[in-house]
């Protein structure tokens, strides 16, 4: 009996231990819809709200290569919140980071860029920031999967695993997560999509 509640016990603990976040958006398979990178192949508002944090679920139908497709993030500022600080973390479906940034994107907004080394300009933002780091896939690469983005204040702490995100932030605002791909899946892919 001892031996069965030690089991149960054990389960119970890694089933907390690998809990998704429980509130999310699903944006669904991104793909690349415009070859000017540009325009963002996808693009969502994101609250900014003290230490709340926003997490997006989206699946990658291609993997990217140093020598092949790409996948970027970079976050925009949106309304009266030009000096807004962001943080951003990727998580993977097993709720290991993948990588996080604070400040790689314009003024003080993130970037995370990974697959194809070939330098990249993101565009000016909408208050004519054009301070990014250029992309040039230094986050490594991603594998097709599904995968969890934390959108949040500065400063936030992004754990190694199980989707544990923190921010002490306390600003208020809106910000543009833009997407950009040159992920298109193969024709067996979309065919299953």
């Amino acid at each position: 009996m001892k031996r069965t509640l030690l089991i149960l016990s054990a389960l119970g603990a890694v089933a907390v231990a690998n809990a998704q976040p429980t509130t999310f958006i699903d944006l669904g398979t991104i793909n690349s819809i415009s070859s000017d990178y540009n325009v963002a192949d996808l693009s969502v508002i994101a609250p900014v709200a003290g230490p709340t944090v926003t997490w997006y679920r989206f699946n990658l139908a291609q993997a990217t290569s140093p020598a092949g497709a790409f996948f970027d993030i970079d976050l925009f500022a949106t309304g009266a919140t030009a000096q807004l600080d962001t943080e951003i973390g990727l998580y993977d479906n097993l709720g290991n980071m993948v990588s996080n940034d604070d400040d790689d994107g314009h003024s003080l907004r993130s970037a995370l860029t990974f697959g194809n080394t070939t330098t990249r300009i993101m565009p000016p933002d909408p208050f004519g920031f054009t301070n990014g780091v250029n992309a040039n896939g230094r986050d490594g690469n991603l594998g097709v999967g599904t995968y969890w983005l934390a959108v949040s204040n500065f400063s936030t702490t992004h754990g190694t695993t199980n989707w544990n995100v923190t921010s002490t932030g306390t600003a208020q605002g809106t910000v543009q997560v833009n997407f950009r791909t040159d992920a298109v899946p193969e024709p067996a892919t979309m065919a299953v999509l």
